[in-house]
């Protein structure tokens, strides 16, 4: 103890042993002097006798990493001159190519195949597996000349399913979609032409570009159009809808001549397709487009219309519903009444009525609330140019657009009624009364 009667601490003794405290209390008695540890550093000799791979030391002996790393063994990737470019032995590799399509000769195609007179880049594709389809994938022309065959949603799983189908459709796609309604609907596909439905059309995969832009913008030219999917079904069930018409009215016992009367009937369809009145006038003036056969069938095909909503004997009927008709936005509307499937009570009636020519006074234009189920925003709108887009312009309906060209062109229309009537009843030559025929089942 210090003469301070006070406890003093003394340092950390470095070579105390290891069980002892960090701090020792100083006594009176002088400190037990500690014994020597000796050092126990490990042998190098006795490591490398106990571990045969020897100690870990890196010693300048040994050389630097890099250097002892260069003198091993060469590195697994090779990127020498013999093995070749990476480039060069990937186009060495095995591919099968898909030759460019020649344009088709008459001799093997039928003489509506659409040609196509761009020409193909050809396209690389994985070697496929053993298969007669995916050996036909090979010759293209066949391949567009027996999808031709297959049913549209057979064609579309196609499309979707086969990525090496895929790729080549999309180098032809007008042909394969054209080659398809040519085979289904050739009619219909010649009167309603893609490029007049633009919503039905998508841009060209292969990205061609639209070579009639060049003349007026030679800097600057669009990718073109090209036919899709959409397109070929609207095609093929217009061609339906028509065949409806005529087998509708042939089970009524009344008949339409066998030639030209589905062409007539699919030009009026086209008619209503066009928004304006300042479309469909030229149209029906374009005397190339709109025959007087036409005018003379279509004023027939209105006529039996009439007979099949009206009753001779009673008096029933009013024509006022062909113009309702007639005034909607297609024909399948009209197809859907004729094969009772629309309007089968006063109810689908009443709502007919409303989205085509009522006129609401200002209380319910104030309301803007629906009547019937048929929203506010589609009362009335019908009767308009662009149903509804254009209000207060009244459309033209295609039967007024008919009338009114039989006049301009001078065709003494009203003479034939008569004739229109009896027809399909009376040969004029005999007198006789023909019975009910029909077109599907003789």
């Amino acid at each position: 103890m210090s003469r301070s009667g006070r406890l003093a601490i003394r340092p950390r003794d470095r070579n105390a042993l290891p069980g002892r405290s960090e701090d020792t209390i100083n006594t009176d008695h002088p400190p037990t002097p500690s014994k020597e540890i000796p050092d126990q550093t490990p042998d190098p000799s006795r490591l490398a006798e106990a571990h045969p791979l020897g100690p870990f030391i890196l010693s300048t002996e040994r050389g630097d990493l890099y250097k002892r790393r260069a003198q091993g063994k060469a590195s697994r990737i090779d990127l020498s001159g013999e093995r070749g470019d990476l480039y060069t032995r990937r186009a060495q590799r095995k591919a099968s190519q898909i030759p460019a399509v020649p344009p088709p000769s008459p001799q093997c195609n039928p003489p509506n195949y659409p040609h196509s007179s761009e020409s193909l880049t050809p396209v690389f594709l994985s070697p496929r597996p053993s298969g007669i389809f995916n050996q036909l994938l090979n010759l293209p022309e066949l391949v567009f000349e027996t999808i031709g065959h297959l049913p549209i949603p057979d064609l579309i799983s196609l499309y979707a399913i086969s990525k090496d189908f895929h790729r080549l459709a999309n180098t032809r796609v007008t042909t394969m979609i054209l080659s398809h309604a040519h085979a289904l609907a050739p009619e219909s596909a010649r009167l309603f032409p893609f490029r007049c439905y633009r919503s039905l059309c998508l841009r060209d995969p292969a990205n061609r570009r639209n070579e009639a832009q060049k003349e007026h913008h030679p800097h600057f030219v669009e990718v073109r159009f090209v036919p899709s999917f959409r397109w070929l079904q609207m095609v093929v069930f217009r061609e339906g809808v028509v065949e409806d018409f005529v087998a509708c009215l042939e089970e009524e016992g009344l008949m339409l001549p066998p030639e030209g009367s589905t062409a007539t009937i699919k030009k009026m369809w086209f008619t209503i397709d066009v928004p304006t009145n300042a479309q469909r006038s030229p149209l029906m003036h374009n005397e190339i487009y709109c025959t007087e056969e036409d005018l003379y069938l279509a004023s027939l095909f209105i006529t039996k219309l009439d007979m099949l909503l009206t009753c001779p004997l009673t008096g029933e009927g009013d024509l006022n519903l062909r113009k309702m008709l007639f005034g909607q936005r297609s024909f399948s509307t009209l197809a859907s009444v004729l094969k009772r499937e629309t309007m089968i009570n006063e109810y689908e009636m009443f709502q007919m009525i409303l989205r085509y020519d009522y006129e609401m006074d200002d209380a319910q234009l104030a309301l803007r609330l629906p009547m019937l189920g048929v929203l506010f925003k589609e009362i009335g709108k019908l009767q308009y140019e662009g149903w509804g887009k254009n209000a207060g312009v009244a459309f033209q309906q295609v039967d007024d657009l008919v009338n009114l060209e039989c006049v301009r062109r001078g065709l003494d229309i009203g003479a034939h009624y008569l004739d229109m009537v009896f027809f399909g009843f009376v040969d004029k030559s005999w007198g006789w009364m023909f019975g009910l025929r029909g077109r599907r089942g003789g």
